[in-house]
């Protein structure tokens, strides 16, 4: 990527006033922590847990409210239908949970291999 390029990058990712570039901004986002290459502080990754503890408590009230429905209700038509509002939770659910191990536990960096003999040698 030349230079030119990348100022043209630049300038377009700081353009973020119209709907399709904050998209691509926010792909950029969810795609860099996906990946494993982005580094996070202590205070980021902090706060990507309490995330994922906001989504497990709202799930488990959710789930447990929903259970109890099908409990209290005696109609069998009705039962299968009441857990289904909680499967869009649970997914988000599962995507913070997947973002949050890629978060904490980043792939361990790639080993360099170094070449032995007379490539490698600096001394005379």
């Amino acid at each position: 990527m030349s230079l030119h390029e990348w100022e043209r990058d630049v300038l377009n990712r700081q353009r973020n006033i119209v709907f399709p570039d904050t998209n691509l901004n926010e792909g950029r986002f969810y795609r860099n922590i996906a990946s494993g290459k982005a580094v996070f502080s202590r205070g980021q990754k902090i706060s990507l847990l309490l995330i994922v503890v906001f989504f497990i408590v709202v799930n488990a009230v959710d789930f447990a409210g929903r259970i109890s429905e099908v409990i209290v209700q005696n109609r069998l038509y009705d039962r299968e239908l009441v857990l289904w509002p909680s499967m869009g939770s649970l997914v988000w659910l599962l995507f913070w949970i997947f973002l949050t191990v890629k978060c904490l536990l980043p792939p361990p960096a790639p080993v360099r291999k170094h070449r032995r003999g007379y490539r490698s040698s600096g001394r005379i």
